[in-house]
C-alpha cells in the first residue's frame, strides 16, 4: 500500500473563455450581428443582458420585424387574450423603438391587430421609422378577414399636406420618404390624394401593396418618372376604377369587385393577377388585360363559381403567356373541362397551375368524362393540380391534360387543402387529404404517357 503510487484527483481544466458565451462574444461584430438576425425582436433585444459587449449590438439590426403571431393565435382561439396582448404589443414596439439608436433601417414591420384608436401611437412608430430612412415599411393592422369591408375603424395613413379631407396630418421628418422602395398596408385607409402623395415623395418607391382600404374609389397611376415596379389592391370594397399608364410597372394584382380597369403605355407589363368577385373570368377582363397581350406573359385569375363561367368568345390569342394559373372555388364536383380549354387562348404556355379551394364536395355523383374538345399542346411541360380531392372533376381534368399535353415533362399532384388552417386541422378535411393521395396513386399511372414524371405530394 505504502509503494502504491497515490493517485491525485483529476485537475480541474480552466475553461475559462471556452464555454460557450465566451466562445461567442470573441466572434466579430458582423457575425454576431448575424446571429442575432435570425432571433425574433425580443429574443435579440434579450441578449443585451448578457454583458456589456451584447448591451447595445442588437441596435445594428437592420430588421426589426415585430410580427405578433403567437399572440394573434391566442385572440384567434380566445378574444378575451386581446387586451392584454395588445397592451404588451405596444409596450414592447414602444421599448424597442426608443433604445434602437442606429441611423438607418432597412426593415420595419407591424403586425397586429390595431384600429384607429391607437392612431397617435402608430403615428409615432411611423415618424421613427421615416425618420431611420426605412426601405421597407409594414402596417399589417388585421388578422380578420372577414372583416374588410368593416373599415370604418381602420388607421389612416397620415398626409403631410393640409388637406381638409384628410382625417389626420402628421409631419414627417425632413428625411421624407426618399429611402422608401417597398410599402405594405393592410386594413390601413388609404386617400387617392395621400397614394399620390406617396408615389411623388418616394422617388425610389418600387411596390405597393394595399388591402382592405375604406377610401380608395377611383386610382390613377401614371407618369415615366415613376420606379414603381409592383401595384398591388386586394380587396379594397369602393374601388370603382383603377388607370395604370405611362410607367414601368411589371406587375399588376387586383382582387375585389369588377372595376373599370385601363391599362396603357406600360411596355414592361409581365405579370396580372386578377380576381374580380363573382364576375370570375369573362371576356371583359380579357378586353381590359389586351392592350397588354405583346408583354405579359404570367396570368393569375381566381374564379368563384366554376358553374357560373362563360365560354370566352372571339379572344385573341395571347402568344406570350408562359405561366396560367386559375384558382377555383368548388363547392360541387363539376365539370372543369372548360378551364382546361382555356388554354387555347395561350399557344406558348409551358406551365399551367389549377388551385381548387373545396369548402364543400357535397353532390349529386356523375360519372367521368374523359373525353373533350381535343386540343393538342405543344408547349405545356408542367400541369400542377393543388387542393386535388380526389373527386370526379379533378380526376377527368388531370386525364385530359395528359391526352393533349404532347410535351409535358411533369405533372404535379398536391392534395394537401389550399384553404385556411383553421378548416384545415379538422378531422374531416385531414381524412379527405389522405384518401386524395391514395386515390390519385391508385388511378393516375394507367393514365401517364411514357416519359411524364407524376409527383403526388
Amino acid at each position: 500500500m505504502g509503494n502504491q503510487r497515490r493517485r491525485c484527483p483529476p485537475k480541474k481544466r480552466n475553461l475559462k473563455g471556452l464555454n460557450s458565451n465566451d466562445f461567442i462574444s470573441r466572434m466579430p461584430d458582423d457575425i454576431l450581428i448575424m446571429v442575432l438576425s435570425l432571433l425574433s425582436v425580443k429574443e435579440a433585444v434579450l441578449t443585451s443582458i448578457l454583458s456589456t459587449r451584447w448591451r447595445f449590438l442588437w441596435c445594428n439590426l437592420k430588421t426589426l420585424n415585430f410580427d405578433a403571431r403567437q399572440a394573434l393565435d391566442n385572440i384567434d382561439n380566445d378574444f378575451r387574450f386581446y387586451l392584454s396582448e395588445r397592451y404588451k404589443y405596444t409596450k414592447q414596439v414602444n421599448g424597442v423603438i426608443r433604445s434602437y439608436n442606429h441611423p438607418t433601417l432597412h426593415h420595419f414591420r407591424i403586425r397586429f391587430y390595431l384600429t384607429c384608436e391607437y392612431t397617435s401611437v402608430i403615428d409615432e412608430w411611423l415618424k421613427f421609422a421615416v425618420k431611420k430612412k426605412v426601405e421597407s415599411l409594414e402596417l399589417d393592422l388585421k388578422t380578420n378577414q372577414k372583416n374588410y369591408l368593416h373599415n370604418t375603424f381602420n388607421y389612416s395613413f397620415p398626409s403631410r399636406l393640409s388637406d381638409k379631407s384628410t382625417s389626420h396630418i402628421v409631419i414627417f421628418p425632413s428625411a421624407n420618404l426618399e429611402s422608401l422602395k417597398k410599402l405594405y398596408l393592410n386594413s390601413v385607409n388609404v386617400r387617392e390624394s395621400v397614394l399620390g402623395e406617396l408615389l411623388t415623395k418616394s422617388p425610389h418607391l418600387e411596390s405597393i401593396s394595399i388591402h382592405g382600404s375604406g377610401y380608395l374609389t377611383h386610382i390613377h397611376v401614371g407618369g415615366r418618372d415613376l420606379k414603381l415596379k409592383h401595384f398591388e389592391i386586394v380587396e379594397c370594397p369602393h374601388v370603382v376604377s383603377v388607370y395604370l399608364s405611362d410607367f414601368g410597372i411589371e406587375s399588376f394584382t387586383y382582387v375585389g369587385q369588377p372595376i373599370d380597369l385601363h391599362l396603357s403605355g406600360l411596355p414592361k407589363h409581365k405579370n396580372v393577377v386578377m380576381s374580380q368577385g363573382v364576375a370570375g373570368l369573362s371576356n371583359i377582363v380579357f378586353g381590359q388585360i389586351s392592350s397588354c397581350a405583346s408583354t405579359l406573359q404570367t396570368l393569375s385569375f381566381k374564379i368563384y363559381h366554376p358553374m357560373k363561367f362563360a365560354k370566352l368568345h372571339s379572344i385573341c390569342q395571347l402568344p406570350n403567356i408562359r405561366k396560367l394559373t386559375l384558382t377555383i372555388v368548388v363547392r360541387r364536383d363539376n365539370c372543369l373541362l372548360d378551364f382546361a380549354s382555356l388554354v387555347n387562348v395561350f399557344p406558348n404556355i409551358q406551365t399551367f397551375t389549377i388551385e381548387l379551394l373545396c369548402f364543400s364536395l357535397m353532390g349529386r355523383r356523375r360519372k367521368a368524362t374523359y373525353s373533350a374538345a381535343a386540343h393538342h399542346h405543344e408547349h405545356l411541360k408542367l400541369f400542377q393540380i393543388l387542393g386535388y380531392y380526389g373527386g370526379i372533376a379533378d380526376l377527368e381534368l388531370a386525364a385530359y391534360m395528359l391526352q393533349n399535353a404532347n410535351a409535358l415533362e411533369k405533372i404535379v399532384i398536391d392534395p394537401r387543402t389550399q384553404i385556411d388552417k383553421a378548416i384545415k386541422a379538422t378531422k374531416d378535411f385531414s381524412e379527405n387529404e389522405e384518401a386524395a393521395r391514395s386515390s390519385a396513386k391508385l388511378r393516375l399511372p394507367p393514365l401517364l404517357p411514357q416519359g411524364v414524371e407524376l409527383v403526388i405530394l
